[in-house]
């Protein structure tokens, strides 16, 4: 159970959904311990653990690929009261709200954003953004070179950079020094 929370963070990044995220952490622990005679320590057991859970990941997203699909569009296409799904902001004195509202609907749209890139993009992104593992990390993971984890990256960053790009110059803003 040591590494049950970064597998769920990563299956939770390439599902999209909590629950997904759970089936594809237990099935992955399940198909862990049943061929933990095939871990011959080449890698840490996290690095192979996590590439188990992309891969179950991956194979969840392709089953359910229309499913995504349908609720991905359902969502960027709500009709709610508001009309866009971004409320209006409220009293001025309610500063605290506000702020909690636009940082889950910031939330909501990056995790929409996430879910429209590709798999490949999105297994390396949702590996990298746990923050638990390196780049050569992922690369063993998912049995590719350490080029092609990069690559994959910057990718899946430009492609969210050109999705949501009122959140990228945010980001570009508050980054510049530390």
């Amino acid at each position: 159970m040591r590494h049950r929370d970064a597998a769920f963070r990563a299956a939770f990044r390439i599902t999209g959904r909590h629950e997904d995220a759970l089936d594809v952490v237990q099935d992955s622990f399940v198909k862990a311990f049943a061929r933990l005679s095939s871990f011959h320590g080449d890698s840490s057991f996290k690095t192979w653990l996590l590439r188990i859970v992309a891969n179950q990941g991956l194979d969840l997203l392709r089953k359910r690929k229309l499913r995504l699909a349908s609720s991905l569009d359902a969502g960027l296409h709500d009709d709610d009261e508001t009309g866009g799904g971004i409320p209006e902001p409220a009293a001025a004195g309610e500063n605290a709200m506000e702020s909690a509202i636009e940082n889950s609907e910031a939330a909501a749209r990056v995790q929409l954003a996430v879910d429209r890139l590709p798999p490949e993009q999105k297994a390396v992104f949702a590996m990298y953004a746990t923050g638990d593992m390196t780049y050569g990390q992922i690369a063993e993971s998912l049995g590719v070179p350490i080029g092609t984890v990069m690559s994959r990256l910057f990718h899946a960053r430009r492609k969210l950079r050109e999705l949501l790009p009122d959140l990228a110059d945010e980001a570009g803003s508050s980054d510049g020094e530390s």
